[in-house]
């Protein structure tokens, strides 16, 4: 469910974009990732036992739910899975090793640091389409912006994959 809404978030992104804006494909692309990201995490955390996981990624979820109207639904369920998460970590399901902690945190810190910066980040104020035509907009993402953003969720997935999916055998 969060996935499809981080997809939708990425379309509104995009199609709400000003004619001719730079880097508008790749930046929603980079505005919807994390919450896609993070959506695949907390699904995985409840899927695999894990139950931190589930927290760490579905309490930004809640927040994240908030900056859109159309998301704003999604808050619900998102604090459906905090309460969830945290009444199994209360149950004892969570593994007592330091790393079961630590890697979650980790893991979901760097989605909502890299939605975070595109949120609150300098806007360039104006581009030119052509050499007579000047826009501007105050949500303009460079493409250094989406390529940190995207960096860092592609980091925190590979290390989500080689922690849940490629596990030593115990």
């Amino acid at each position: 469910m969060f996935v499809v809404a981080g997809v939708a978030l990425m379309l509104i992104w995009y199609f709400g974009a000003q004619d001719g804006q730079p880097n508008a494909e790749l930046a929603a692309v980079a505005f919807g990732a994390p919450y896609c990201l993070l959506g695949l995490l907390a699904f995985l955390g409840g899927r695999t036992g894990r139950p931190a996981l589930t927290l760490f990624a579905s309490t930004p979820l809640v927040l994240m739910s908030l900056i859109s109207v159309i998301l704003v639904p999604l808050a619900l369920p998102a604090g459906f899975l905090v309460v969830r998460a945290i009444s199994g970590l209360m149950a004892g399901q969570q593994h007592q090793r330091p790393l079961e902690m630590f890697l979650p945190f980790v893991v979901t810190a760097a989605p909502v640091l890299a939605f975070g910066y595109l949120l609150f980040h300098q806007d360039p104020a104006s581009w030119r389409s052509d050499a007579n035509t000047m826009h501007s907009a105050g949500d303009i993402v460079t493409v250094t912006e989406s390529v940190l953003s995207l960096g860092a969720v592609a980091v925190s997935a590979a290390v989500a994959y080689f922690w849940l999916v490629k596990r030593p055998s115990e």
